[in-house]
């Protein structure tokens, strides 16, 4: 077996943990300078009656100041002395106020804006303090000093769920600071810049105990603007950006106040907004099956089979037909009423252009037979949105669909031709594929919830499943699939896994960043319209909600439809809200998008019909394999890659929907090989297909289609059938023979692909 030296999860946190160590250790050191920041802790005690009034130029407290008109603040008056007031800027609405939790609450659309001058326009330090909540990540502009590209002053949280400070002076040098805050904690948050000498600053963030300096340099005055943003921030030229959450005080200082001063004004806020430790919070969490409670009862029934693949989505379906036609027993196991995963429950119904195999396009010709799916081309749309409109074409080939780019599209980021299908179509085609076999058994609507391996933890024995009437059964199998997306099986059994951006180190990645960090790609809520002679008409959001202005839309001219708004809610969501919560936020965006998208002409007869059932999840966990698909193979290519044991091709771009990650688009197709199946260690007898198998964070940004999906499914498939049949460990098959069978490199066409060509390669 090879193995790959990557750097866990676990390894990761100790390493984090360290560099935290490192930063406690030299604080003071860092700062003593310009005394900017305070000691190793705060504490609770000190001075905390009294808030430093030197330099104090606005206040802003939500039990003082704040004039209502209509249940909304229209006005909050500066306590300062300064006489600063806060007022509604033209095209916003107020914040709303809730008195007894002292805070003013900034659903998207609202804001407050101070027109006066704030700091002096020579300022070189300030300080920046306020008590808030955070609701989500991107949320921008708990405090922020700006009109346009330079000079600004933001105090925000950004994409990645981190409390960020940020000054830039007026010839675009920057300085920054960020740290991991916890959304929805109420806590302080504070920004600090202060000077190192004449020529040199330094600023810090803090939010609750943690704090982070950023690297010191060269800034010159003025680094402040005219007026002040509260709540959100509007650039001309730029989009708008909300504060997604509650702001209960603001203290803005005209100097970096020393560290007893910092001291004295954190242990203030502390105790009069009786703050405690901020920790995350608690989110039933229904989704997420090791976790969820799950009452304990008998074993009712028990089965036994050959293969038992956990997750009926591309690559379970396609995993449970290639193994059944080998002739072994299959059960498989789905949670969701449909077979189909994402592109059946999340509405991400359409196959993007790139490679398939031969149950992809049985797949699509048998669902094509019964009017569910066609080959779609690109269509003009009358708005300037950013849109993707691609609709089912008469006597467009299939084969058209399966090489991403073509001639002449040298950025390969055209999307000409992609494969529209019917949930229920796909669901109808699979289950017949797998009863026509005579060898599988489909247990939809049951969810998997524990696994059992033997003593040496190198075999899955069992699994244990419970339907939607709470019977449990016990699933034996000789061969396991874990083609759950989330991986829960294999993270059920202990595998290590990898979650968010891996550091360079890790594979050695050019795109990768220097250190990881949790980003994950974007999640979508996609939404299902339906033509009508009088259509029902979405009525506006009662308050505003922030969705992206631009749409993915696949279907039939005057059938069905599918939107994809692209993101809805960031990665982080996920991990931060819990599924179930991130599922009810996304309702909200998807009713405000679709207002917005009837207005355009070719959707005024639509009507929504039906929001997806399931959040549509790009990227969770990532499980730890005998080789790892990374970078360098994306930029290889089949040409170049050394692998014996491709078992699946691919060629999409790296499609990364909000953080992490450089690398745009891949010179040709390349290979995924079986070994990127196997978890690394000692199990025999488990295989992960599904966007969670051995994926760099950048290679799965690309790989993850669901027809690369099908690919993996149909290898894993065949794998775990010869295994049963042999009698053979997974990683002791005859691997020669599973990749001449499958013969994944001939699906991709390279003699009609310009990529191949020399002339053009030297171009790029």
């Amino acid at each position: 077996m090879i193995q790959t030296n990557v750097l866990t999860m676990h390894q990761a946190a100790i390493r984090k943990r360290r560099r935290a160590a490192f930063l406690a250790a030299v604080w003071a050191t860092l700062f003593v300078a310009w005394s900017a920041c305070g000691p190793e802790s705060w504490s609770s005690s000190a001075g905390a009656g009294q808030l430093p009034e030197a330099g104090l130029v606005l206040w802003l407290r939500a039990d003082q100041g704040v004039d209502l008109s209509a249940g909304r603040v229209v006005r909050w008056r500066d306590q300062s002395g300064a006489g600063h007031i806060a007022e509604v800027p033209a095209d916003f609405v107020g914040p709303t106020f809730d008195a007894a939790a002292r805070e003013v609450l900034f659903p998207a659309g609202s804001a407050l804006r101070i027109s006066a001058q704030v700091l002096p326009n020579d300022a070189r330090e300030m300080t920046v303090l306020g008590v808030a909540r955070a609701n989500s990540p991107s949320s921008i502009g708990l405090f922020s000093i700006r009109n346009a590209a330079r000079p600004l002053v933001q105090l925000d949280v950004d994409e990645h769920a981190h409390a960020r400070f940020i000054v830039r002076d007026g010839q675009a040098r920057t300085l920054a600071a960020t740290t991991p805050c916890i959304l929805n904690a109420k806590a302080v948050f504070g920004g600090i810049l202060g000077k190192r000498d004449e020529a040199t600053s330094e600023v810090c963030v803090l939010f609750g105990t943690n704090r982070e300096s950023g690297a010191p340099a060269p800034l010159a005055a003025p680094v402040v603007d005219q007026g002040a943003w509260i709540g959100a921030l509007r650039v001309p030229g730029l989009k708008t950006y909300s504060w997604d959450g509650a702001i209960s005080e603001i203290l803005v200082y005209d100097r970096a106040l020393n560290a007893e001063e910092l001291d004295r004004a954190v242990a203030y806020l502390t105790q009069t907004h009786q703050l405690r430790p901020p920790v995350p919070p608690f989110f039933a969490d229904s989704w997420n099956i090791l976790t969820a409670e799950r009452a304990d009862g008998p074993v009712a029934k028990e089965l036994q089979t050959d293969v038992c693949i956990v997750g009926g989505g591309s690559a379970g379906v396609a995993a449970a037909v290639a193994a059944a036609r080998e002739g072994a027993r299959v059960v498989l196991v789905e949670r969701q009423r449909r077979l189909g995963g994402t592109g059946t429950n999340a509405f991400v119904s359409s196959w993007e252009p790139g490679p398939g195999c031969s149950i992809a396009e049985e797949l699509f010709q048998r669902m094509k037979a019964i009017g569910g799916a066609g080959v779609a081309r690109s269509q003009p749309v009358q708005t300037t949105a950013p849109m993707g409109f691609l609709m089912v074409t008469e006597g467009e080939p299939y084969e058209r669909t399966l090489v991403r780019a073509l001639p002449g599209d040298e950025q390969r980021r055209r999307v000409p031709y992609c494969v529209p299908y019917q949930p229920e179509a796909f669901d109808t085609v699979a289950r017949q594929m797998l009863a026509e076999t005579g060898n599988a058994t489909v247990l939809d609507e049951t969810t998997f919830f524990r696994a059992e391996s033997n003593d040496a933890k190198n075999r899955v024995q069992a699994i244990l499943v419970q339907d939607t009437a709470g019977v449990i059964m016990r699933i034996r199998a000789n061969v396991f699939i874990d083609s759950t997306g989330d991986v829960w099986l294999a993270r059920a059994l202990g595998c290590e896994v990898m979650l968010g951006a891996d550091p360079r180190s890790r594979f050695d990645e050019p795109s990768a960043p220097e250190e990881g960090a949790l980003q994950l790609n974007a999640i979508t809520r996609c939404y299902l319209i339906v033509p009508r002679d009088a259509p029902n008409r979405e009525p506006p959001p009662e308050l505003p909600v922030a969705f992206p202005r631009a749409a993915f839309v696949t279907g039939w001219q005057d059938g069905m439809r599918m939107v994809n708004m692209m993101p809805t809610l960031p990665g982080r969501a996920l991990i931060d809200l819990g599924y179930d919560e991130c599922l009810r936020r996304s309702e909200r965006i998807v009713r405000a998008h679709w207002h917005w998208l009837q207005q355009i002409p070719e959707f005024q007869q639509y009507e929504l019909a039906e929001i997806a059932p399931m959040l549509g999840i790009r990227e969770s966990y990532r499980v730890v394999t005998q080789y790892v698909l990374n970078e360098h193979d994306l930029r290889a290519g089949l040409p170049n890659q050394q692998h014996a044991d491709i078992i699946a091709v691919a060629d999409h771009p790296c499609d990364i929907h909000g953080a992490g990650g450089h690398l745009a688009v891949v010179p040709t197709a390349y290979g995924v090989p079986y070994r990127c199946l196997i978890p690394l260690g000692a199990w025999e007898n488990l295989l992960v297909a599904c966007r969670g198998a051995g994926f760099s964070k950048i290679a799965a940004s690309s790989v993850r289609l669901q027809r690369t999906m099908i690919q993996l499914g149909h290898a894993a498939g065949m794998a775990a059938a010869m295994a049963v049949k042999h009698g053979a460990a997974l990683d002791r098959i005859d691997v020669d023979q599973l990749v001449q069978r499958l013969d994944a490199r001939s699906r991709y066409p390279l003699e009609e692909s310009f990529v191949v060509k020399p002339s053009t390669a030297d171009k790029r």
